[in-house]
């Protein structure tokens, strides 16, 4: 598969990409954040959704993103954030510092999951939270615009996600308890195809040319017509590492 370079990818993605709906709000109930929180998104990208915890709670952020031009365009974010270059399978950090680590939409470029989890599991405190969130099979086959206009993807991403109960032993393995799993869903009308045009879904830069183009033409073709009816969903897997 073709290997992506996210630093040239930085500047769609901040362009384009904002926070799940519902996914901070999720993320702030079940963890239990506040402002004495200390919360660490491992392959946080442009931080759009590091950025909404802390403006939501004022808990201390950090973020661990392997391109400089992804933490560049997240230290533009008015929110305080502490960003620092790594990857998740070496964290680094002392023993029981974090009350949440998380990632979103990061796993599936993970090739030692286990070991994430292990060093993700010996950085939170006891009774401390982890979360990744990720797509499941039924939410990559029923992606809308994404699946409709774009069916290549679906092979994609198949090839990229690792699938949810794999992960969810990989949790096991590393410690945690209280594995629990979440679908986080929304709709939405879109009204123009700039996005998809720009290619801000990392799968689209993984298709064909021809299949792109159909797909731009298909979507563009039936958004003269009107908006389209869209969906957002991610599933949030959660485990927790025992007191």
């Amino acid at each position: 598969m073709t290997a992506l370079d996210y630093d040239d990818l930085a500047t769609e993605y901040a362009k384009h990409r904002r926070p799940y709906p519902g996914l901070v709000e999720h993320i702030v109930e079940r963890a239990g954040v506040t402002s004495d929180s200390t919360v660490l998104e491992v392959g946080c990208g442009t931080a759009n959704h590091l950025a909404a915890v802390r403006r939501t709670t004022g808990a201390r952020c950090i973020g661990v993103e392997p391109s400089a031009e992804m933490r560049k365009q997240a230290a533009e974010h008015p929110e305080e954030l502490d960003l620092r270059e790594g990857f998740a399978e070496e964290l680094d950090f002392p023993e029981g510092t974090f009350d949440l680590v998380m990632s979103v939409d990061m796993i599936h470029y993970v090739r030692e999951p286990l070991r994430y989890f292990q060093r993700a599991f010996a950085a939170l405190k006891p009774g401390g939270h982890f979360l990744t969130v990720t797509d499941s099979d039924w939410a990559i086959r029923n992606r809308i615009p994404m699946a409709r206009y774009f069916p290549a993807t679906i092979e994609v991403e198949f090839a990229r996600y690792q699938p949810v109960p794999a992960l969810a032993g990989d949790l096991a393995l590393a410690g945690f308890t209280d594995l629990y799993e979440r679908m986080i869903e929304s709709t939405y009308l879109l009204h123009e195809a700039t996005k998809f045009e720009d290619k801000s879904h990392s799968c689209l830069h993984l298709i064909g040319d021809e299949e792109f183009a159909a797909g731009i033409a298909a979507l563009r073709a039936d958004l003269a017509k009107g908006p389209i009816e869209a969906n957002q969903r991610s599933l949030a897997l959660w485990g927790r590492r025992p007191l």
